[in-house]
Formats: structure tokens, C-alpha cells, sequence
């Protein structure tokens, strides 16, 4: 993870001073290196049933992280697989007791959801506590300080949002207001603008705080123009196929040659526009994240291009299925790459006395402790 600040932070808007430092992340690792590690990772996760792909994690994030240097210096993971393996476990036991829920009577399947949502912001909360507290930069620990109060205020309305319309139309399919409730889907740019805020308003490098302020609206924004973006497509698409269809009519001989075509290209167009998309939405959030993101004495800056990025994640995508997933490894690597190398951080008074002033008086090992006895890993 990189994380770091400026001196603009102590005197808002003035100009960068000769003693800031600035740089930038580098990753120093190769697809082919990268492969190697991720081809024995997939064939003992499936030799053991999956059992090792929280040893397989652990391998993956000690390689990125090693290989990413920062001021001469490179990241580490020194998470427990052991967790994340029970992370895993207890993640799948919470998705068959979810999806088996509505198969019994009304009560128990309120009690059942019930349940799953009184435990999952606190469990949300102990992964991202696991995940930042044993990620390290030159022997300091990040960390997570985010209360387990603010953990229910962000994720409760999230699964809200994601359970109430299905098992509001379980219960009572026949009813037509029920269908209202999918316009609780309109709420999702706001409760990801407070997800990215509790991520990062509480994340600590050392005893370095940091700070996070961004508009729920700027993500409204982005998500406007993704969906702009994405209806555009679908009209493209609708206009070929309607093209085609009306050639097709008065073909004659060729009407099946037509159709096929017509159906081949406005698939692709389709599928070309939403690998489009879904890049710009990353980047331009990303973007948002990262440049919104301050710590004491370190601002940092992302500046990925969208454009760039579609097409590179274009690329990955065409040339993962042609090499039948075994490209997998190497985008996944140029990927890394390209949003390191649109990062910039700031130190100021120099990086040296930023690292002096966020490891001076760590916190108690009692803190670290918890961390690990409550951390939890779901993500793969």
C-alpha cells in the first residue's frame, strides 16, 4: 500500500518548498517472475481443495509488496495465512447460511439475515484492520483505527441495499410496491463515497493519521458519466443490429450471412464498450482516492489516465482470452505498474524527517494484538 504527504497541508495553499521531496513508487518485479509464483499458487490451491489459497495470498502480497520500492526502500506483508484461511471459512459459512436462508419460513430467514448483518460490518472492519496492520514500510506498520460504530454506520446500509429488495420480493412477490425498493440501487454512489471514507479517514501509517475529504457527489458524478458512457453503447448497439436486421430483410440470399454479422459485431461493440467503462470507473476513482488521501507531511497525488488505462485493460482482457487465462499473471503485473507510475508523493521537510515523525512513539502491542486475534481476510 503506499501512503504518503506535503508541506501544504501545514500552510493550505502555499507553494511547494525547496525542502519537499518529491517521489514516486516504483515496481521492480516481472510478469515472468510473477507467473512462476502464480501457477504453483493455482496448482496446490486446487490440489488441496483451495485450502491453500490463503498461503497463496500471502505469497502474492509479499511479492508485490517487495517489489514495490518507494525512496530506496520496499513494502512488506507479514500476514498470517492461518487467518486468512479462517476469514475464508467463516465468509463461507455466512454465504450458504445467506443463500439458504429463504428456503425457510419467514421468521427464521429474518433471523438467519439478521444475524449475517449484525456480524458482517464487525468482521469487515477486523479484515481491514489485518490487512493495513501487517503491511509495513521500513520496519513501521500501517494501521486501522476506524471504531467498530463506524463500521455499522458504513456497511449495515450497503447490505441493506444489496438484501432488502430480494427478500422484500420473497416475502411478498405479488405485491407491486415491493418492486420500489430497487430504487434503493440509486443510493450506491453515496455508500461508496462512505465505504472509500472509512477506509481511509482511519488508516495510520505509524502514529501518522490520516485524513480523507472528499464530496459524495464528485462520485455521483463519475458514476453519471459511466452510465452515460454505458448507454451510448447500448444505443451503438441497437442502431447495428437495427442496420444489419433492415439489410438482412431485403438480403435475400445473404440475409443469414447478415444476421450473423450483425449479431458477431454488435456483441463485440457491446463488450469492446463495457471494457471501456469499467477502466474509467477505476481510474477516475482511483484517482479520487488516492489524491483525497493525506497524512501528516505527505500528500499524494494519482493521476491515471482513463483513456490509457481502457486500453491497456483492453489488451489484458483479449490477450487473457486468447492465451486462455495464462496472461492472467502478466496483466495483472502491468496493471500494478501502471498505477504506481501514475503516483506521486510529496514529503515535506524531506521523506527522512516525515518517516522520523510517524515512527516516533508507536502504540502499545496491545492494539497490534487485537489486529491479529480479530482479522479477518475475505478477499481473494
Amino acid at each position: 500500500m503506499d501512503t504518503h504527504v506535503d508541506a501544504r497541508e501545514a500552510l493550505p495553499g502555499s507553494p511547494m518548498q525547496a525542502s519537499d521531496e518529491t517521489l514516486v513508487p516504483v515496481f521492480t518485479g516481472s510478469g515472468k517472475e510473477y507467473f512462476r509464483i502464480w501457477i504453483v499458487n493455482l496448482c496446490l490451491t486446487v490440489a488441496t481443495l483451495g485450502i491453500y489459497s490463503a498461503w497463496a495470498k500471502v505469497r502474492r502480497l509479499q511479492y508485490f509488496d517487495r517489489n514495490t520500492s518507494l525512496g530506496g526502500a520496499v513494502f512488506d506483508f507479514r500476514g498470517d495465512p492461518k487467518a486468512i484461511l479462517r476469514g475464508r471459512l467463516l465468509a463461507l459459512v455466512m454465504l450458504v447460511c445467506y443463500h439458504y436462508a429463504f428456503g425457510f419460513a419467514s421468521s427464521v430467514s429474518l433471523a438467519i439475515i439478521g444475524a449475517l448483518g449484525l456480524a458482517l460490518p464487525f468482521l469487515m472492519r477486523g479484515a481491514l484492520r489485518f490487512r493495513l496492520h501487517n503491511t509495513e514500510y521500513r520496519g513501521i506498520a500501517f494501521g486501522f483505527d476506524g471504531s467498530a460504530a463506524g463500521a455499522y454506520a458504513t456497511f449495515l446500509p450497503v447490505l441493506l441495499m444489496v438484501v432488502l429488495p430480494g427478500l422484500l420480493v420473497t416475502m411478498a412477490p405479488t405485491n407491486p410496491l415491493v418492486f420500489f425498493s430497487f430504487l434503493l440501487y440509486l443510493l450506491w454512489p453515496l455508500l461508496h463515497a462512505r465505504m472509500t471514507s472509512y477506509q481511509r479517514a482511519h488508516a495510520r501509517f505509524g502514529t501518522a493519521a490520516a485524513a480523507f475529504a472528499v464530496s459524495p457527489w464528485t462520485f455521483y458524478k463519475l458514476y453519471l458519466v459511466a452510465f452515460g458512457l454505458s448507454l451510448a453503447a447500448t444505443m451503438a448497439f441497437g442502431i447495428l443490429a437495427a442496420g444489419f436486421g433492415i439489410a438482412a430483410s431485403i438480403g435475400g440470399k445473404s440475409a443469414g450471412w447478415l444476421t450473423t454479422i450483425a449479431g458477431v459485431a454488435g456483441v463485440l461493440l457491446y463488450y469492446v464498450a463495457v471494457l471501456m467503462c469499467i477502466p474509467y470507473m477505476t481510474a477516475r476513482i482511483a484517482n479520487l482516492a488516492w489524491s483525497s488521501t493525506h497524512f501528516p507531511g505527505i500528500t499524494i497525488t494519482s493521476a491515471m489516465s482513463a483513456r490509457a488505462f481502457a486500453r491497456l485493460q483492453v489488451v489484458n482482457v483479449l490477450l487473457t482470452i486468447v492465451t486462455l487465462g495464462l496472461f492472467w499473471p502478466f496483466a495483472v503485473v502491468r496493471v500494478h505498474r501502471f498505477r504506481l507510475a501514475a503516483m506521486t508523493i510529496v514529503a515535506s521537510g524531506g521523506f527522512e524527517h516525515v518517516l522520523a515523525q510517524a515512527a516516533a512513539h508507536r502504540g502499545s502491542a496491545s492494539g497490534d494484538g487485537a489486529a491479529d486475534l480479530f482479522g479477518f481476510d475475505f478477499s481473494w
